[in-house]
């Protein structure tokens, strides 16, 4: 009996102590709003991407599961605000969640305008578009600013698509002179269609600048006990393995080596 109550202490120290010694919550599971797919950051089919398993893996050294719910653009940071959730993904001020309930940053998107090489293309600027077909991510327009808005309103042909494995397939069919998307997206989906990363076939002309993301939380120790795991982990083995398994352009890391075609 002693022995079974030794264990039943054991076991409630292990649920309150974190690593590091600070008192965190209890070990529960926590629901996450999440961007509707996106691969290779969020892919909903299996639960899994680049950004869904680098959260899962901090939260699991923490103790913690997380439970995906994918809604539309712009709903999750009203899932946040209203309490309906325990934390969010893909998130910025910019998106009205207050810098306090805001984590370090955990990942960057990388926006880039991508031509082929065999087009030849020198598009060193934001207004240079204008001379060109573009293909483009939906709402590109609102995203990147006024100056990229007003290019593209002069551009021989503008669209913006929803599907983004389309403006790849446009791309490369050479249905469309440029196409206006993040880098990762673009390696990721360039080799679903062809079977091989396509970045020897194309020119990346970085015009836009990274934009970070963080992790919008509705309790501030959660986020606080988060940000010291999450640097743990961006330190480890375990993340270079990630971003390998993801074939994954940091841009934190490589900003410099995009400037240039490749």
């Amino acid at each position: 009996m002693v022995k079974f109550l030794r264990t039943l202490v054991h076991l409630w120290l292990w649920g309150h102590i974190a690593v590091g010694g600070m008192l965190v919550v209890e070990a529960k599971n926590l629901d996450v709003a999440v961007g509707w797919t996106k691969p290779p950051y969020v892919i909903a089919d299996g639960n899994t991407g680049f950004e869904l398993d680098l959260v899962r893996s901090v939260f699991r050294s923490m103790g913690h599961d997380i439970t995906p719910i994918y809604v539309p653009f712009g709903r999750s940071q009203t899932m946040l605000k209203e309490g309906m959730v325990d934390l969010t993904l893909t998130m910025t001020e910019q998106m009205g969640i207050p810098s306090a309930q805001l984590s370090d940053e955990y990942v960057v998107y990388q926006n880039v305008a991508i031509s082929l090489k065999s087009s030849k293309l020198a598009i060193d600027s934001i207004e240079q578009l204008h001379h060109h077909t573009v293909v483009a991510f939906q709402n590109a327009s609102l995203v990147l600013g006024d100056e990229y808005r007003q290019a593209v309103e002069q551009s021989r042909l503008y669209i913006e698509l929803p599907e983004q494995r389309r403006q790849v397939e446009m791309l490369l069919m050479g249905n469309a002179a440029v196409a206006v998307m993040d880098i990762n997206i673009f390696i990721h989906l360039s080799r679903v269609l062809t079977g091989e990363n396509q970045l020897y076939n194309v020119n990346v002309h970085k015009l836009f600048p990274a934009t970070p993301y963080r992790v919008g939380f509705k309790d501030a120790a959660l986020k606080e006990a988060f940000n010291l795991a999450l640097a743990r982990f961006m330190a480890s083995d375990q993340y270079q393995w990630l971003k390998y398994n993801y074939a994954f352009y940091d841009a934190r890391n490589a900003a410099a080596g995009v400037n240039e075609a490749q």
